[in-house]
């Protein structure tokens, strides 16, 4: 197989993914990179957690579209490397996967060119089905496809042992969160707390190198895999569309994500024209509670954030007792 001519100028740091819709045939320089190195997939690494948790599906429905283990081109994530945490977080004890071989450890510019096309293809659905699409696939589920192990699973649960029940995951960091000048960057998300704090617990996991905000709520530092484990324990998720939503998602868990809709557009547009319209339909998931910040007059959010909340609540439990003789 040939191999694509992806850069027709020279790539700078502020250029790397720019334009995401190329000249080149879709997923060209990973098909290549994939039948050089004998292996099944490659998969981009200049990505954030999220973007890496919609690639889990592929992997996924690869694996059993072919009944078998398959091996992964890919490398650490770039956010990994600065945490100096393992950079293949994602993946551990993922079932599926028999080999991952780090591109970076034969050739740095493989995972670089592979990155450059990694929306280079039709963006009509759910970032997760557009991804299995480009290769002839569909996704056996809507949602990642993560896997804790027994001990992690048991670490989770103990940690949180010490918080009455339910708890509440927040998360409200992420690129596209709320800036400064708006009360979602973090007056709401106090009083969101403030409101409910005599009736559930709360977990504050961090983002972007685990930056905190002023909360008093539990707030513990952890690695990658630990923050996976303790979503994984909480009973509620709300947070902002970032990585740790995706995770939440993944494990299935009732989930709330606000969309900062001017902030969300302005990055989504500076990627690729058009991305802007479609960011809702590439990112979110349809199983969870999804509000848009936009034109807020009367704290709508926040009640609306409430009401999820306690709804699920209810449902937690039974509602009246069996009558019995």
């Amino acid at each position: 197989m040939e191999k694509p001519n992806m850069f027709n100028n020279s790539i700078t740091d502020q250029s790397i993914f720019y334009p995401r819709f190329r000249d080149s045939e879709p997923l060209a320089a990973s098909k290549y990179y994939t039948e050089k190195y004998d292996c099944d997939l490659a998969i981009p690494s200049y990505l954030g957690i999220g973007s890496c948790v919609c690639y889990t599906p592929l992997v996924e429905a690869l694996s059993l579209n072919k009944g078998r283990l398959i091996k992964v081109l890919t490398a650490p994530l770039n956010y990994y490397k600065k945490a100096q945490e393992n950079g293949y977080a994602i993946w551990d004890n993922n079932p599926y996967i028999e080999t991952i071989i780090n591109a970076d450890d034969i050739d740095p510019n493989i995972m670089l060119e592979v990155s450059v096309e990694s929306d280079n293809f039709c963006q009509s659905r759910h970032i997760i089905e557009n991804i299995c699409f480009a290769h002839g696939l569909r996704p056996r589920q809507l949602r990642g496809s993560l896997f804790l192990s027994h001990a992690e699973m048991q670490w989770g649960l103990k940690t949180l042992a010490h918080l009455k029940r339910p708890v509440v995951c927040i998360c409200p960091y992420g690129t596209s969160s709320s800036t400064k000048d708006s009360p979602w960057h973090l007056d709401n998300s106090l009083e969101l707390v403030d409101y409910l704090k005599n009736k559930v617990s709360f977990l504050h996991i961090g983002n972007n190198d685990f930056e905190q905000k002023t909360f008093s709520i539990f707030t513990p530092k952890t690695t990658i895999r630990q923050a996976m484990a303790l979503i994984w324990a909480s009973d509620l998720y709300v947070g902002f569309d970032t990585g740790p939503s995706h995770i939440a998602t993944a494990f299935a868990k009732p989930t709330l994500v606000l969309w900062d809709a001017v902030r969300k557009a302005s990055l989504e547009e500076e990627k690729q024209e058009g991305f802007s319209i479609a960011h809702l339909r590439r990112w979110s998931y349809p199983q969870n509670q999804n509000l848009v910040i936009l034109g807020e007059k009367k704290k709508e959010v926040l009640e609306d954030c409430l009401e999820f909340i306690l709804e699920q609540l209810n449902s937690f439990n039974r509602l009246s007792k069996l009558i019995t003789n």
